[in-house]
């Protein structure tokens, strides 16, 4: 048991503590953008709806361009897609640009919201476990720790987007961080804490 506490805790620890470093560091620098210049109008359009700090705006903007890209469609439905773009070059990119955006914030918000549900759910088998483990049923509760840790370092490793969702990223990146530290906490607070079992188990028993 004492072998594998330790491998639990080297493991987990060498895990959140380069997980903690890696998410202060990126939300310290935040997003960094390349010195290469795409030089595409898609580019530049993205840049301008990927500062827009209100998703509702965006969200009323994409419905207006996509009225109007119907609208240009439905006006001549036997032309082909690629002359059709091209004549109407700013409407077609202001809407991909915006539905390319709102995607990524939905994708960021959902995962905001699964890595709490998660996370508890973590949480509570390292709970169950340790109160388990507590009242000598160790192996069954280091089978309900370790599921419980793995849950937590799977939800707090880091994300990657394509440079969209600015804000969303940024709250997804702090829950992280957060979730990470508590992460920490709770290892190195069970780790006391199995110790000091082990040794008053040592002591009686001598």
């Amino acid at each position: 048991m004492k072998a594998l506490q330790v491998t639990f805790l080297v493991i987990f620890g060498c895990l959140f503590s380069t997980q903690a470093i890696r998410h202060i560091h990126v939300y310290t620098i935040g997003f960094e953008e390349s010195i290469v210049d795409p030089g595409t109008a898609f580019y530049d359009v993205q840049e301008q709806v990927r500062m827009e700090e209100s998703t509702e705006e965006l969200l009323a903007e994409y419905e207006s361009t996509r009225a109007s890209v119907e609208e240009v469609r439905k006006s001549d439905p036997s032309r082909d897609q690629f002359s059709m773009r091209q004549e109407n070059i700013e409407l077609f990119t202001r809407h991909d640009a915006l539905a390319s955006e709102l995607r990524q914030r939905e994708n960021v918000t959902r995962e905001i919201r699964d890595l709490w549900i998660f996370s508890v759910a973590g949480l509570a088998l390292i709970g169950v476990g340790s109160v388990l483990y507590t009242r000598g049923i160790e192996w069954v509760g280091m089978s309900l720790i370790l599921p419980g840790f793995l849950e937590l370092s799977w939800w707090s490793a880091p994300s990657f987007t394509l440079g969209g969702a600015v804000r969303e990223y940024d709250i997804l990146l702090m829950n992280k961080i957060i979730l990470t530290v508590v992460s920490i906490v709770l290892l190195y607070t069970l780790w006391f804490f199995a110790q000091r079992k082990r040794r008053a188990k040592q002591g009686a028993s001598s």
